[in-house]
């Protein structure tokens, strides 16, 4: 008796123009039955999967029990089931004849593969069926496209502080939750926090992923896919870009120690953060007692490995580096600020030149389609200002406003005072609230970077 394997696939449009599992099942089931010489070893399943994919839960194990000699024919009702893509079904028939192993589309039984016009016709046809596939394929990215291009919701997921109306996400009344939660984590830096602060404080509860993914969600910014106007934003771009700079910087805490500086303390050399580990020290008190004397501090981990990858083998205590800052960082605050006013004037300059420079070029334009200069003289003309208006844009940015704000904050604020009364968690949340990097070089030299 032949053990047969029957192999039914739907994708999700399938199951809707009638081609459903269950009458899959009863084609082929229908099918074994009346054949003398077969019974069914094992059904495989595979529920809204492409066949274009070769990586199918079901067709996998179908293959292996191939492998394993358990199958000895293999039952489809169509050969597009089978697949969609030329490339896998010839590397899969390849498998197959190795294990003497063959197949039947019971709903087109003109296919044979015992001749070569037979399977060159196969070939054919899985061409075919490729290429309409492929076609399907662009002809729904491109309507998913234009409805993203104007706006519309393409899938029944839809952001929390958002509802849908006439297919498009409108703002509801949980926004302000929204914006509650962007502006918690921005101010604590922490995730753990703002997961237990939702929980605790706007009575909502969500997983640590869950959290991350609602921070970095471009729709709150009115953003998808390219499109930067595709819904009425919650959230300024500038808070979301906070935010984001900061989750890159979130690094979970160790069980037992909560390291202040970690994601901030990089390296002078080769830019790699610095990993945090505790350093114990065993000593022997006056009285004869043992005890352990503990330090957290920051290695570069390009020099820590084998290879020594990096020379800079600075060892960076903890509380020495809060030392260094608690006296450093009003004049280093105040030097940042003075540059940030230079920097805001070259950009206001530069505003004025790049609008002065398009004016131009507007002119320069007009004077052309109204035939007064030739072609030649207005690409000279052209190509002159393009560079003036190139160069004119180098200018670095400014940081964000809030930033310095912050930092200002802290110039007036009697910040050692106010520091000292922290725990870990908010002495961690503090300095990434304004610091963007401590560069930590090979001599010892200490270089501080704002937000």
């Amino acid at each position: 008796m032949k053990r047969a394997a029957l192999y039914i696939r739907v994708s999700t449009d399938q199951q809707k123009l009638g081609d459903s599992l269950r009458e899959q099942a009863e084609t082929l089931h229908e099918f074994v039955k009346y054949q003398k010489d077969m019974i069914v070893y094992s059904e495989y399943i595979d529920d809204g999967i492409s066949g274009q994919k070769l990586q199918r839960d079901e067709f996998t194990r179908l293959i292996s029990d191939v492998k394993s000699g358990k199958i000895d024919i293999i039952l489809f009702t169509k050969l597009d089931r089978w697949f969609r893509n030329l490339r896998h079904y010839l590397n899969t028939q390849e498998t197959l004849e190795k294990y003497n192993v063959s197949w039947n589309a019971v709903s087109q039984q003109y296919y044979d593969t015992s001749t070569a016009y037979g399977r060159t016709f196969i070939a054919q046809v899985m061409s075919f069926a490729e290429l309409e596939a492929q076609i399907d394929s662009e002809r729904i990215k491109a309507v998913m496209d234009n409805k993203i291009k104007n706006g519309e919701v393409v899938s029944g997921k839809v952001p929390f502080g958002y509802s849908i109306e006439n297919k498009k996400l409108v703002i509801n009344e949980k926004a302000p939750l929204i914006v509650d939660i962007f502006n918690y984590y921005n101010d604590s830096g922490s995730l753990r926090k703002t997961v237990h602060y939702m929980e605790n404080e706007l009575n909502l509860s969500r997983d640590y992923q869950s959290v991350k993914n609602m921070l970095t969600n471009k729709k709150y910014m009115g953003v998808h896919r390219g499109n930067e106007n595709f819904c009425p934003p919650i959230i300024d771009k500038e808070l979301f870009n906070s935010v984001q700079l900061k989750l890159s910087k979130n690094i979970k805490n160790n069980s037992k120690h909560t390291y202040i500086f970690t994601g901030l303390i990089r390296c002078g050399e080769c830019s790699r953060a610095f990993s945090g580990q505790v350093l114990r020290t065993n000593y022997i008190k006056k009285d004869g007692n043992k005890s352990v004397y503990t330090r957290k501090c920051y290695r570069c981990p390009k020099h820590r490995n084998s290879s020594k990858a990096c020379s800079n083998k600075r060892v960076v205590y903890e509380h020495t580096t809060e030392n260094y800052l608690l006296e450093n960082i009003q004049n280093e605050v105040e030097r940042y600020l003075v540059d940030y006013s230079k920097t805001e004037k070259k950009i206001n300059k530069t505003v004025d030149i790049e609008k002065k420079i398009n004016q131009k070029l507007e002119r320069l334009k007009k004077a052309y389609l109204n035939e007064i200069i030739e072609l030649d003289e207005y690409k000279i003309d052209r190509e002159k200002l393009m560079a003036e208006l190139k160069e004119a844009t180098k200018e670095p940015t400014p940081s964000p406003k809030d930033n310095v704000i912050m930092l200002k904050k802290i110039m007036s604020d009697n910040f050692s005072n106010i520091y000292s009364n922290m725990n870990e968690e908010d002495r961690r949340a503090i300095w990434r609230s304004f610091i963007k990097d401590i560069l930590v070089f090979p001599d010892g030299k200490i270089e501080i970077k704002f937000l």
